[in-house]
This record gives C-alpha cells, sequence and structure tokens, in this order.
C-alpha cells in the first residue's frame, strides 16, 4: 500500500519515528520544513546521553518533509492521541525482554522492524502499536484492532519471542555475537585456539544447517571449540548456564560430528 493510500484510509494526526543515526538529515530537514516539535525518544531515560544518534519522534511532519523522505528509513503511525501519550508509549519500547535479558528494540529502523511485526499476532500487534490506529513502513500497513483498550505500561513490557527474530537472523552477525561472547566469557579456551573466530563460523553453519537453536547451538559451537583446544567440554557448563538437558544434547550432537572435534 502507497503512502498517499495509506494516508487516505488514516487521515487523522501522522508522526513520522526516525532514527537519526540511519536518517542522517530528517531531524533537520523536519524543523526547516515547518516541524516543531522533533522529540529525542531517548531523552529522559537511562540513554538520554545518546539522544542525539537515537529514534525521533517527529509530530505532524509537513508535506514537504513527506516528498523529500520517499525512502524514510524509519515508520509512519498515525494516532489520534496527545503527543505525550505517543511519546511515553514508544519511550516504553526501547527496551524489550528477551529470553531473560533486556535488549533494544529497533522500532526506527525499517530494516529490521516491519519484518518483526510480520511475525507478530494480532494481540501483540495491539500491544506494540499502543495508541496508535496503524503503523506505515516501506508500503507495508499494520493495523491495531479498533477500539481495543490501550494501557500505557513501564519498560520492559514486551516479551520478545524468538520467532520474531527469525526473519532477522544473519549467520555472520552470530558468528560475531558469540566470538565477543566467549572472550567474555572463556577467555583460556578462545587464548589457546588456533583460529577461534573461523572455528566458531564453521561449527555455527553445521549446527545451523542442522537445525539446533537457542542454548544448545550456542553450546555446541562452545564445545566444539573447547575441545579442539584440548579442554574440558564440561567447561562451557558455567559460562553458558547450560542445564543438564541442554549438556547432554551438547555432548551427544558433538559425538557425532567427531570432525568438529579435531583441532582446526
Amino acid at each position: 500500500m502507497t503512502f498517499e493510500e495509506w494516508r487516505s484510509q488514516h487521515p487523522g494526526p501522522l508522526f513520522a519515528i526516525v532514527d537519526a543515526a540511519l536518517d542522517t538529515t530528517a531531524v533537520t530537514d523536519y524543523c526547516n520544513q515547518g516541524g516543531s516539535n522533533a522529540i529525542p525518544l531517548f531523552a529522559g531515560t537511562a540513554f538520554a546521553d545518546q539522544a542525539e544518534q537515537g529514534p525521533w519522534l517527529l509530530p505532524a511532519p509537513a508535506p514537504e518533509f513527506i516528498a523529500a523522505h520517499p525512502q524514510l528509513g524509519g515508520v509512519y503511525v498515525a494516532s489520534d492521541a496527545a503527543i505525550d501519550v505517543v511519546l511515553s508509549h514508544w519511550q516504553s519500547l526501547i527496551e524489550v525482554a528477551f529470553e531473560g535479558e533486556v535488549m533494544w528494540l529497533r522500532y526506527a529502523d525499517n530494516r529490521v522492524f516491519p519484518n518483526m511485526l510480520a511475525t507478530m499476532s494480532q494481540q501483540e500487534l495491539d500491544d506494540v502499536l499502543g495508541p496508535c490506529s496503524s503503523l506505515w513502513a516501506s508500503d507495508r500497513v499494520w493495523q491495531r484492532t479498533p477500539d481495543t483498550e490501550f494501557t500505557s505500561r513501564q519498560a520492559p513490557w514486551f516479551r520478545i519471542q524468538p520467532h520474531h527474530l527469525t526473519p532477522l537472523y544473519d549467520e555472520n552477525r552470530h558468528a560475531y555475537i558469540l566470538s565477543r561472547h566467549f572472550w567474555q566469557r572463556m577467555e583460556e579456551m578462545m587464548a589457546r585456539h588456533p583460529n577461534p573466530e573461523a572455528a566458531i563460523t564453521t561449527v555455527l553453519k553445521q549446527a545451523n544447517q542442522a537445525g539446533l537453536t537457542g542454548d544448545v547451538l550456542d553450546g555446541v559451537v562452545a564445545g566444539a571449540l573447547m575441545l579442539q583446544a584440548s579442554m574440558a567440554l564440561d567447561a562451557i557448563r558455567a559460562p553458558l548456564m547450560l542445564t543438564d538437558d541442554e549438556m547432554a544434547q551438547v555432548n551427544n550432537w558433538l559425538n557425532k560430528h567427531p570432525e568438529l572435534i579435531g583441532a582446526g
């Protein structure tokens, strides 16, 4: 659905949400083209010192701004709610819960957020859109169920599920993250291994192809490196907080793939 088609269905108050680090001229353009109330969403939060380069809420962007940014890197939302209500809602989504940890939700990046929205149930969409009736990004549209009650909540209230991240999976990025984790938590293993980064990439690719997921997937990668470094497999248990069952699955899988255990 084009932006114009979407606006014909949602003609009410409009907001743009942009990431200043991606749309580097958007905030300046908004102000130069009649916008009078650009609001850094990080302001007043724990990330206030990064406010300039974070996400911004741009209420009532002028037609000139919209015309100048046909490929906006962020999203547009429609809402009849007061600006401070819209502001506090999106601030409450800066941090979300995922597998017992807190992560940033990159909702101002239309390379990320629409792919996550596409995996969500209508109930989840109603929660995420909050006081906004609809969201438009890159010719894709999401609607909130009409007349659904909205209640503001304190972050981190929204829980990211693994399937929300499936469209975003990047094996190279996962390998990089694992390398950082392992250097932080299993430094001796990484230091003793002759080529840990290459080994992480190799084992991760094979484990992904086998359909392993979550802590077992990470455990298999760490376990292979541990054995390649001639160290005890059980040394991965505490740093990765693996349960007995997960540890057994890791051990079983590695035993079936001895070619991954030899020093590489």
